[in-house]
């Protein structure tokens, strides 16, 4: 069947995780060098890259339900404060800020602009708070070329779950045959599409492939201009 719609996840597909935290951590560190007793971005990245971990975080790492509240508490209690600054107030921070500062993939706008000039439906299917989704992808100036956002807050239901994928191919009214998942991670996006009954293609780099993987997963790409033969 011919493909109708393009469906991507977010992080480590549209965004770049490791650089956008990188962008956040500077400004952070800009932001409260006259609260803090030493600035050390390289230190600030670090404890956020720990609580983060590449947007997948570890349960035994979160002191808090969400990403930027965890990521607040470790920054309260780890840097060098010589004026304190709220948890309320450093985790809006996250709230607000992270999104602003998210890094695009490499050709992610160039495919986008080329994806709607060409009359292709567009999703996002994203795990995590729907407000975050939003704020990273206005913040990069996306979000005006997406027919469909959706995320595992929004609808209850969290990748690799079919059930995510299916209902945003009935909120594009495109079947999930003539859907295209475009993801980096081999379970949550490449798998669960598939058992949606969607076609997959994995960005490679981010995740490591056991064999069984290598073997299964036969669309793989490097970089996202290489899309274009998966749409014929």
């Amino acid at each position: 069947m011919t493909i109708r719609a393009v469906l991507f996840d977010l992080d480590n597909t549209l965004t770049h995780r490791d650089q956008s935290v990188a962008a956040y951590a500077e400004h952070l560190a800009s932001y409260y060098q006259q609260h803090l007793n030493t600035v050390d971005v390289a230190h600030i990245k670090s404890i956020v890259n720990r609580i983060d971990n590449g947007g997948y975080p570890k349960k035994e790492l979160l002191t808090y339900p969400s990403i930027g509240a965890s990521v607040a508490d470790a920054l309260q209690q780890e840097l060098e404060w010589q004026q304190p600054v709220d948890f309320d107030e450093l985790t809006q921070f996250w709230f607000q800020k992270f999104g602003q500062f998210a890094v695009a993939m490499n050709g992610a706008l160039e495919l986008l602009k080329q994806l709607k000039q060409q009359q292709y439906k567009l999703a996002v299917v994203s795990n995590g708070g729907h407000a975050t989704r939003l704020n990273i992808l206005n913040g990069l100036g996306f979000a005006p070329y997406f027919d469909a956002v959706i995320s595992s807050e929004l609808v209850g239901i969290s990748k690799p779950k079919p059930e995510i994928f299916q209902h945003t191919s009935q909120q594009l009214n495109v079947d999930p045959e003539a859907c295209l998942f475009v993801g980096d991670h081999p379970v949550n996006d490449i798998y669960g599409a598939q058992q949606a009954g969607m076609q997959a293609v994995l960005l490679e780099g981010f995740h490591p492939l056991n064999d069984q993987q290598q073997t299964n997963i036969r669309h793989k790409i490097q970089q996202l201009d290489q899309l274009w033969p998966y749409l014929k």
